[in-house]
């Protein structure tokens, strides 16, 4: 004859999970998945601003090789070492486009300098042609008198942007010699 086994011996002798348990399963499981996830979401928010101080840095550079470069020029045509720079010794600065011969250096306004454009059919930064890019870029020069002689000028230049959680800067400077005295 086959035992008959009661409903309640069956309940007593199976356990499964508990709802506790299941949460604190799934509560585990969840901050395995979410943790990566958000080193992944902030390396790439940093990459983006990482790039953009990388282009404010090249900028910056290319803005102060134009100074010694216009100098240099000023040396082999006779001219006064700072001619051509005037805009670049007020307060507001000046602006400079490399890519536009013959105007290249202009006067920033009283509120501030252009936003620089990027032409992605050449990849050239200038203020003529492209989409209007996040940069500014300001020129300052301002001479330096030793020993009462005005044979030396720092150039300060300033790239500013707008990042999600604010502006963003970044300045080189450089002094030049007026190495032709």
């Amino acid at each position: 004859m086959a035992k008959r086994t009661n409903i309640s011996e069956i309940k007593e002798g199976r356990r499964g999970f508990t709802l506790i348990e299941t949460l604190v399963a799934i509560a585990v499981l969840g901050m395995a998945i979410v943790g990566p996830l958000t080193l992944a979401i902030k390396s790439i928010g940093s990459a983006a601003i990482s790039q953009n101080q990388i282009t404010a840095s090249y900028l910056a550079q290319e803005a102060i090789e134009y100074i010694k470069n216009h100098r240099d020029n000023n040396f082999l045509q006779g001219k006064d070492w700072l001619e051509g720079l005037n805009y670049c010794f007020e307060s507001n600065g000046c602006y400079i486009d490399v890519f536009d011969t013959g105007s290249e250096i202009n006067r920033c306004s009283f509120i501030e300098c252009p936003k620089i454009n990027f032409d992605s059919g050449n990849k050239q930064y200038n203020y003529k042609t492209g989409e209007k890019t996040i940069f500014t870029r300001t020129v300052n020069i301002s001479k330096k008198v030793i020993d009462g002689n005005e044979d030396e000028a720092e150039i300060k230049v300033e790239v500013k942007w707008q990042e999600k959680f604010g502006e963003k800067s970044f300045i080189l400077q450089d002094d030049i010699f007026n190495w032709k005295q």
